[in-house]
């Protein structure tokens, strides 16, 4: 027996979507540090497009300080730069003292929210392995 298509049957097999997560490029290394308050002294890395930090446990970083906003800040990746952008928090975003909305941060850029004080680490990895060489007198 011959089976019969129908031509009204308009199926199309496609392959699966993939989810894509946009990663900062491979040659940068960025984290945070905690330099006040809870978990001082405590690394997060930074490893999304745009990590988002705040009060909340769904936060890419959740800190735990209630003077923090759900979802108080992110640190987003755009141009070769990285950016820290205030998310309309209640208590304010801020760099030197000074409140912001939106400002680039570099290497050792410290920012407050809340009552926590967090550094901003970046270091560009080449790739290449650095060795120190002692005198053989040492």
């Amino acid at each position: 027996m011959v089976r019969q298509e129908k031509e009204d049957d308009k199926t199309r097999v496609q392959p699966p979507v993939r989810s894509v997560k946009k990663k900062i490029p491979a040659r940068f290394r960025a984290s945070i540090v905690i330099m006040e308050g809870h978990a001082e002294g405590m690394e997060y890395p930074i490893e999304k497009i745009s990590t988002v930090l705040g009060r909340d446990k769904n936060a890419d970083i959740a800190i735990k300080d209630p003077s923090i906003s759900r979802q108080h800040a992110a640190i987003v990746y755009h141009d070769s730069m990285f950016i820290l952008k205030d998310l309309g928090s209640t208590n304010g975003t801020y760099v030197k003292s000074k409140p912001v909305e939106k400002v680039r941060i570099r290497h050792r850029d410290k920012f407050r929210i809340g009552d926590t004080l967090i550094q901003f680490i970046l270091e560009e990895t080449s790739g290449v392995q650095v060795y120190e060489v002692q005198d053989e007198d040492d």
